[in-house]
């Protein structure tokens, strides 16, 4: 049985860039294997996140925008990001970016194989892939799967379905995405489409619901349909044979006159408050959205994991332990999502609305907010912004089944 330093168990997002930070710090000598029964050869998914300045992965986003549009309840426009950008990151370039990078470094292996198990031994982390045992000083898995099942919790998914189109005509403005558009019906969810241009002609189309309970195929391409049918002009101007060739081949076609759709993508994101162990054993760490990385109150995941991450590696450098013992009272920010899952949860307020509030009033304070990177005042001052009693109801609501169950 081969011994490593670091056993990686899931080489997704998480995985990788934790294999790709510890390429960067002093440890890049170590012995990391990194297990992942995909190949990750096709653009399987997309990410989209915020940012101030340039971060590790500039040179490989897709696109990046300073303004974008918005369709809530009582405003329609642009928002002004101020200093930060929203940037998006499509899965097949990040994943030959870090293919790149790490086959630079020889004590880097990868391994194609299921995991079947993971668990703390006192000689180190053991994993068996494939029926093949392997040990490691530690274990950093990105494959637990979370219960969501303790009822003092909040628990909901946000679940989505996208379509990257081509048009007949040229209907996207490339400087101009749409990040959240509630002219949907929301059936008492929060409900959204993205469009996210990659040119005048090509767009992400992406319809995402904040909910417990997952659609069926059916269900989802229909509320596509009818949103590009009603919001995006593609082209009426039959044009038959002339157009399918110009367009040329896709997996898929629905009204040939008018788009095709080339790729598909969908997802599922835990919404959950339940207390995540990032660190489970001596040897084994959760990372990812295994670990908790995911914010509960959105569903975002791709900035926060870097950030955690980071701090991961340097715990490592510094101590040799990859414990992060994050700030007491950075635990606000965890209640501030039960809260928010619990309005959205016991529908105590229509969920487009308030997402309405907080990024029409606080377009620049928001994302600052949503990265936990405000002072208390900065809070105080985006809670005046909300239905007061809706928040207030949930607060308490939090409080008493917390701690009185």
């Amino acid at each position: 049985m081969k011994k490593y330093d670091f056993i990686i168990a899931g080489g997704g997002m998480a995985g990788l860039s934790l294999a790709y930070y510890l390429s960067q710090s002093p440890l890049s000598d170590r012995s990391i294997l990194i297990l992942d029964r995909d190949s990750k050869d096709r653009n399987d998914r997309t990410w989209c996140f915020w940012e101030r300045d340039a971060g590790p992965f500039e040179s490989i986003v897709f696109r990046k925008w300073r303004t974008v549009d918005f369709h809530g309840t009582t405003y329609a426009g642009p928002l002004d990001l101020g200093d930060y950008q929203y940037k998006m990151l499509r899965g097949i370039d990040f994943y030959d970016f870090m293919r790149e990078k790490l086959n630079a470094h020889s004590n880097i292996e990868f391994q194609q194989a299921t995991i079947n198990r993971i668990k703390d031994t006192p000689q180190g982390g053991f994993v068996i892939a494939d029926d093949e045992p392997y040990i490691a000083d530690y274990v950093f898995d990105s494959t637990f799967a979370l219960k969501m099942n303790q009822p003092e919790h909040h628990n909901l998914l946000q679940h989505f379905r996208g379509w990257v189109i081509r048009t007949e005509k040229p209907c996207f403005d490339p400087e101009r995405p749409r990040i959240m558009d509630f002219r949907v019906e929301q059936h008492g969810d929060c409900r959204f489409v993205y469009v996210l241009p990659f040119d005048e002609r090509t767009a992400l189309v992406e319809f995402t619901l904040f909910n417990d309970k997952l659609l069926t195929e059916e269900e989802y391409e229909n509320v596509l349909r009818r949103y590009i049918e009603q919001h995006i002009d593609t082209g009426s101007i039959i044009r038959g044979q002339e157009w399918l060739k110009e367009a040329g081949p896709f997996d898929q076609q629905i009204d040939t006159t008018t788009y095709q759709i080339s790729e598909v993508e969908t997802g599922v994101i835990p919404m959950t408050d339940e207390p995540t162990q990032e660190n489970p054993s001596e040897h084994i760490v959760r990372i990812g959205t295994a670990g908790g990385h995911t914010k509960a109150s959105t569903g975002y995941t791709f900035q926060r994991t870097q950030r955690y991450l980071r701090d991961i590696v340097q715990n490592l450098v510094d101590t040799g332990k990859p414990n992060r013992n994050p700030a007491w009272f950075d635990q606000r920010f965890k209640l501030y999502d039960s809260v928010f899952l619990n309005v959205l949860e016991k529908h105590r307020h229509p969920a487009d609305d308030v997402f309405t509030r907080v990024y029409v009033e606080n377009p620049r304070r928001v994302f600052k907010f949503l990265d936990e990177d405000t002072r208390l005042i900065e809070e105080l001052r985006l809670f005046t912004t909300m239905p007061w009693w809706p928040f207030t109801a949930a607060f308490f609501d939090v409080i008493r089944r917390r701690w009185f169950g």
